[in-house]
């Protein structure tokens, strides 16, 4: 039978194996281990520009997606959507102050490559959405596939004006990716209706009353004129307003892309026959989500394409179009 004296010794020894054992786990027990904080970072959110409720539903989007992991973004743009020199600054900025990821909207494809490659390869992910850059050097592309929407939209307008006469192309610009690849997409799908001919492409630059002019020089010029695309909102607006003035509702069909301005009442009122609404709430939340994604070590996937949806007089007040459009009301909360 042990002494009392040998019991404190064993107990003792015990005391000290129990106090190694926790020094070992870095002093705390194996059986109760600490569980590490989940990080919080801190994104940017860079847009074509500020201007648009296209872009602002883009942040809503971004936000939303931020609040929900517990991650904060920040959100800037140049005023104007051809202001390139302003948006490089801003990105290299933002990698310059070690933000944790950036979600882009290229201005243009090629200028915006070099400083996202660099960002890339310094550790700092970048989701471009809406317009990528060329090379495809972003750790993701979150967008529209614009050649097949521009196909599908035009194709249904090109049926509409009974697959023959002329057609013509407002575009808001030559250079971002999707000013490329809508009246690229466009041509595809009228391609197929061989008695539809085409007269040309003029640029708005983003301003409805260029468009307007622009379509009304079109409409006079070649009183065949059967269709008329819009690439964005304000080409199609600009096609619209100068198919009103010219009384020509009943003969030329105007197609469109994007409902954030004056569309919807246009398109219900049956001015414009169709637009083909994107998910710009969409892109912002995947964006983002997709960032933190690639900070917790994640892959994601090189693209995405979001959903789409061709709005007609016929089906404005449909639950499904209303979805799609409460994607760009998402910015007004």
């Amino acid at each position: 039978m042990l002494s009392m004296n040998h019991w404190r010794k064993y107990a003792s020894l015990g005391a000290a194996a129990l106090s190694g054992a926790a020094l070992m786990s870095g002093g705390v027990a194996a059986a109760s281990p600490v569980k590490a904080a989940t990080p919080h970072y801190h994104f940017e959110l860079i847009t074509k520009s500020n201007a648009s409720p296209y872009w602002l539903a883009v942040k809503a989007g971004a936000d939303a997606a931020a609040k929900k992991l517990g991650d904060t973004v920040s959100f800037e743009a140049p005023a104007s959507g051809t202001d390139l020199s302003t948006q490089i600054s801003m990105f290299n900025n933002a990698v310059t102050t070690h933000v944790a990821g950036i979600v882009l909207a290229a201005q243009q494809p090629a200028p915006l490559a070099g400083p996202v490659g660099k960002a890339v390869k310094a550790g700092i992910p970048v989701v471009t959405v809406d317009s990528g850059v060329s090379p495809a050097v972003s750790n993701s592309f979150v967008a529209t596939s614009n050649v097949k929407a521009g196909a599908a939209v035009c194709a249904y307008g090109a049926r509409l004006a009974g697959g023959k006469g002329q057609y013509g192309i407002i575009d808001f610009n030559e250079i971002s990716s999707t000013g490329i690849q809508r009246p690229k997409g466009c041509r595809q799908g009228i391609a197929p209706f061989k008695a539809m001919k085409y007269i040309g492409m003029q640029i708005s630059n983003n301003d409805v009353a260029t468009g307007k002019a622009e379509a009304e020089s079109m409409l006079t010029s070649h009183p065949g004129l059967k269709l008329i695309f819009g690439a964005n909102d304000r080409a199609c607006l600009g096609a619209a307003e100068a198919v009103q003035a010219l009384h020509k509702q009943k003969s030329v069909v105007v197609v469109g892309f994007d409902a954030d301005l004056g569309e919807v009442p246009l398109i219900k009122s049956g001015l414009i026959k169709a637009s083909l609404l994107q998910s710009p709430y969409t892109m912002g939340y995947t964006g983002l989500t997709e960032l933190a994604q690639i900070k917790a070590g994640k892959p994601v996937p090189k693209r995405v394409d979001t959903a789409t949806f061709i709005i007609t007089p016929k089906n404005a007040n449909t639950a499904k179009a209303k979805s799609f459009l409460a994607q760009y009301g998402a910015a007004k909360g």
